[in-house]
C-alpha cells in the first residue's frame, strides 16, 4: 500500500493538469465533483446539528414543565417522608443518622473538582450510565453499574455520574456498587475516580444517605427547588462532606448560583448552540460542565471547543456503543483524543480516529 501511495503524494503539489499516475489526469470535472462532494457534506451536517438543536430544545421544554416539576417534588417529598420514618426507627444505627451526626465536621472533598481542572484547550469527561433495552455488546451489559464503572475509569474519565431515585437508576444499589468499584481500585493504575450522584434531591435527608453511600459529589437542579433552596441544599451537601454542582438551565439561573457562590456549574436543559452562548457567560474562574446531548465524538470535540471544562456523556455514549458494536472505552477515548471538528470525522469507529494531535504531530 505505501508503495502505491508513495508515487502519488509529490503529484499532490503539482499544477491540477500533471498527470499523478501515467495515464490519469486529474481534470476540471473530478475536481468539481470533489468540492460540490464536500459542499453537500457540510450542508448535511448543518442541517443535522440544526435538527439536534430542536429536539434538544424540545426536550428540555418537557423536563423543566412546571407540571412535571411540581408532580417530581411532590414524588419526592413522600420518599423523603418515609426515609425520615425509617432513619427514627432505626435511631443512630441508621447510616443516615451517622452522617447526619458528622455534619458540619467534615472537610468537602475536592477530588471532583480537582479532576475537572484540565489544561486550556482540553476537556474532561464524566461518564454516565443509560439503561438500554438493545441485546448486550459482545457479552458485557451496558445496563451494569459495575462493567460502566470501570469501563469509565479505564478510559480516562474524570468522573463517574450515577442516576439515584429516576428512570435513570440502572438499578437501586448502582451507586454503592459504583463507589465500591472504583474503591477496589485504590493503589492501582488507573486509581479510582470520583463519584457523582445525580437525582431529584429535595431536602438534606437525601444528601446524607448519599454521603453514607460513598459519593463525593451531588448534581442539584436549580429548576426543581428553585435558586434559593437549591442554595440552601448545596450548603448542606458542604457540611456533609459532599462537593455541590448546581445545574442551571437560563440566565437567571446562571445569575443566582454565581451570587450564592458556586465553584461548579452544570448547563443542561437547552441545545449546544444555547450552551455556547451560556459558556461565555460563565466566568473562567467557575468550572463548567455540559450536560446537553452531542452526537457521537465529533460532538463531544465541539463542545471542548466552547471552552467547557467537562462533559457529561450518557446517551450520546451508549447510543454509539450499541450502533457501532463498540465498548464505551473505545468511544470515550476517541472523545478524549485532541481532534479537529473541522478536519477530523469523528464518526469511523474502526479505530475511533479523526484528524488528532499527538505527540506535537498531526496525524490523519
Amino acid at each position: 500500500m505505501l508503495a502505491l501511495l508513495l508515487p502519488i503524494v509529490p503529484g499532490l503539489l503539482l499544477p491540477p493538469s500533471t498527470p499523478l499516475i501515467p495515464g490519469v489526469t486529474w481534470g476540471p470535472a473530478c475536481r468539481s465533483c470533489a468540492v460540490h462532494m464536500s459542499g453537500a457534506h457540510a450542508e448535511g451536517k448543518e442541517e443535522q446539528e440544526q435538527l439536534d438543536a430542536e429536539a434538544a430544545i424540545a426536550a428540555a421544554a418537557v423536563a423543566r414543565d412546571p407540571e412535571r416539576i411540581a408532580g417530581l417534588r411532590a414524588s419526592q417529598l413522600e420518599a423523603v417522608a418515609a426515609l425520615k420514618a425509617e432513619v427514627a426507627e432505626a435511631g443512630d444505627s441508621h447510616p443516615v443518622a451517622a452522617a447526619l451526626a458528622k455534619k458540619g465536621s467534615l472537610t468537602t472533598s475536592t477530588k471532583f473538582l480537582r479532576a475537572l481542572k484540565k489544561p486550556k484547550g482540553t476537556m474532561a469527561l464524566i461518564g454516565e450510565g443509560a439503561t438500554r433495552t438493545q441485546a448486550t455488546l459482545g457479552g458485557y451489559d451496558l445496563n451494569d453499574p459495575l462493567y460502566l464503572s470501570s469501563q469509565f475509569r479505564e478510559s480516562g474519565c474524570a468522573g463517574v455520574c450515577v442516576g439515584v431515585g429516576t428512570e435513570r437508576e440502572l438499578s437501586p444499589d448502582a451507586l454503592a456498587k459504583t463507589v465500591e468499584e472504583q474503591a477496589a481500585q485504590k493503589g492501582e493504575f488507573p486509581g479510582p475516580v470520583a463519584v457523582m450522584a445525580r437525582g431529584p434531591f429535595v431536602d438534606e435527608l437525601q444528601l446524607a444517605k448519599l454521603a453514607s453511600q460513598g459519593a463525593e459529589a451531588v448534581l442539584l437542579d436549580t429548576i426543581l427547588n428553585g435558586p434559593e433552596a437549591t442554595a440552601a441544599l448545596a450548603l448542606a451537601a458542604t457540611e456533609l462532606g459532599l462537593q455541590p454542582v448546581i445545574r442551571i438551565g437560563t440566565e437567571e439561573e446562571l445569575g443566582a448560583a454565581l451570587d450564592a457562590g458556586a465553584a461548579i456549574l452544570c448547563v443542561g436543559d437547552c441545545s449546544l448552540p444555547q450552551a455556547a452562548e451560556m459558556r461565555e457567560k460563565i466566568p473562567q474562574d467557575v468550572i463548567a460542565i455540559c450536560d446537553v446531548p452531542v452526537r457521537d465524538v465529533r460532538g463531544a470535540w465541539m463542545v471542548r471547543d466552547m471552552g467547557y471544562n467537562a462533559l457529561i456523556v450518557s446517551d450520546s455514549l451508549t447510543d454509539v456503543c450499541v450502533r457501532d458494536r463498540v465498548p464505551p472505552v473505545a468511544v470515550l477515548k476517541g472523545m478524549l483524543s485532541k481532534g479537529s471538528v473541522q478536519y477530523g470525522l469523528g464518526m469511523q469507529k474502526g479505530r475511533l480516529e479523526g484528524a488528532k494531535e499527538n505527540l506535537g504531530t498531526l496525524a490523519m
